[in-house]
């Protein structure tokens, strides 16, 4: 019997995160049946797998991460069901094609060799396995007024490659919808469906924040029609190896 403790909500799924929301529709359309082995690379502290778990309790999950807080505070959350292991997403201790789908969840902008990690990514899939990926989008309202303000291209930020990756949390590299379907096809993937996450106006938090997310809403809705690289704050892809 699954146990999980019992300050973390048993909810189905947590309405305001819509990008797990939208992670858990692709796995529902895509899983080809419901006792999958599922890699979590990069999972932090496990929130996103909570929605999984409760949906398809037959699964084989393993989480992987190379930060020991949050894999502690992902095992108090999961006293028996998930496997936790420590490790480095650029080499993980799992053999190659035994695994039916891997969830990447905000994780590879914060990876300087991003072409490695969808390497492993592939070489632990089985054939036509799946690839859950999420990520910012660069096309953001932010980057987008910054740079009608400042007339000129909003350069990204490549990480320090001397800076340890295990010392580093912060993103490295946000990419626009075509750069990251491009990127992920170059490794053998073909993708499936792409679903855009739009925040919808909330009246939680401080008033700076409502207003940016009122403004943030407006902005993506009139310029949707407009916008040719991919729209919304995330990326939401499923892909299929080949």
């Amino acid at each position: 019997m699954l146990k999980i403790v019992s300050n973390i909500k048993s909810s189905l799924i947590n309405k305001e995160n819509k990008n797990r929301l939208i992670n858990l529709n692709l796995l529902k359309n895509y899983a080809k049946n419901v006792d999958f082995t599922l890699v979590d690379a990069g999972c932090g502290s496990g929130a996103n797998l909570m929605d999984i778990i409760l949906n398809y309790p037959k699964a084989k999950i393993i989480g992987i991460d190379n930060y020991k807080p949050d894999l502690e505070n992902a095992k108090k959350r999961f006293l028996d069901k998930i496997d936790f292991l420590y490790g480095d997403c650029l080499d993980m201790k799992i053999e190659s094609e035994s695994v039916d789908i891997v969830l990447s969840n905000q994780v590879i902008e914060h990876i300087v060799r991003y072409e490695k990690y969808l390497s492993e990514i592939k070489r632990i899939l089985k054939s036509n396995g799946l690839l859950i990926l999420s990520t910012p989008n660069f096309h953001n309202p932010k980057n987008t007024l910054l740079k009608l303000i400042l007339k000129k291209p909003i350069m990204r930020w490549e990480n320090n490659q001397n800076l340890p990756p295990d010392k580093y949390r912060g993103h490295v590299k946000e990419f626009f919808e075509d750069e990251l379907i491009t990127l992920v096809q170059k490794h053998n993937f073909k993708l499936l469906e792409s679903k855009p996450v739009i925040p919808k106006p909330s009246l939680k938090g401080n008033v700076p924040f409502i207003i940016y997310r009122f403004l943030e809403y407006i902005f993506f809705i009139f310029t949707k029609p407009f916008v040719k690289r991919g729209y919304g704050n995330n990326h939401n892809m499923i892909f299929e190896k080949i």
